[in-house]
């Protein structure tokens, strides 16, 4: 079983050039994660209710322009 500690000791002792790959390949990693997130909180999390609620209030003409 890996532990944090151990890989945080592997990351740092990668060299520069696999650490750049590592970082470039784990900021896409969490990206992709950020995006599922976002996308299950729109079908039924936090996201959902202000969505409903703000096309509500467009439709009801409580919206200005910005």
């Amino acid at each position: 079983m890996t532990t944090v500690a151990e890989i945080r000791n592997a990351v740092l002792a990668l060299p520069d050039k696999e650490f750049e790959a590592f970082s470039s390949w784990f900021d896409e990693y969490e990206e992709e994660r950020w995006d599922r997130q976002i996308e299950r909180d729109q079908e039924s999390g936090p996201l959902r209710d202000l969505m409903e609620k703000a096309r509500a209030d467009f439709e009801a003409g409580k919206c200005t322009r910005l």
